[in-house]
Formats: C-alpha cells, structure tokens, sequence
C-alpha cells in the first residue's frame, strides 16, 4: 500500500470512527462506510488540512467511492 492511502485511511477511521481495516479503496463512502453529507464534508476538510492540497466542493460530491478520492488527491499531490 502507499503511503497516501494509509494516511487517507487513518483520516476516513478518525472522521468516521470506524476501524481501519473496514476501509477498502472500492469502499463506497455512504453504502459501505455510513458516512453522510456532514461526515463527508469533515473528511474533505481533514483531507485539506493534512496534505495542504484544496478540494473544490463540486470535486468532493463526486467523491463515491475511497478510489475516488484517492485518484483525486494523487492529482493534486506532487
């Protein structure tokens, strides 16, 4: 695993207080996870603030799955 996937995992477990291993990139955030609109807002956030990269909010509802964020912010992470 990457170093980027294990920190957007130790976010994802922290902000939605679940375990670490529940976390897989095919994980759909709201079926699989239980996040809702607020978690996931608070997860972006928390994303921002650790990678010091900035997510658009159009960008962050598209956001499905844990894969998806992770393409993203690998975008965004040189």
């Amino acid at each position: 695993m990457d170093d980027l996937f294990e920190k957007l995992k130790k976010l994802i477990a922290e902000k939605l207080e679940i375990e670490e291993d529940q976390i897989k990139p095919e994980a759909s955030f709201r079926q699989d996870l239980g996040a809702d609109s607020l978690d996931t807002y608070e997860l972006v956030y928390a994303i921002e603030e650790e990678l010091g990269i900035s997510i658009p909010d159009e960008k962050a509802n598209e956001f499905e799955t844990v894969a998806d964020a992770l393409e993203y912010i690998k975008s965004q992470v040189k």
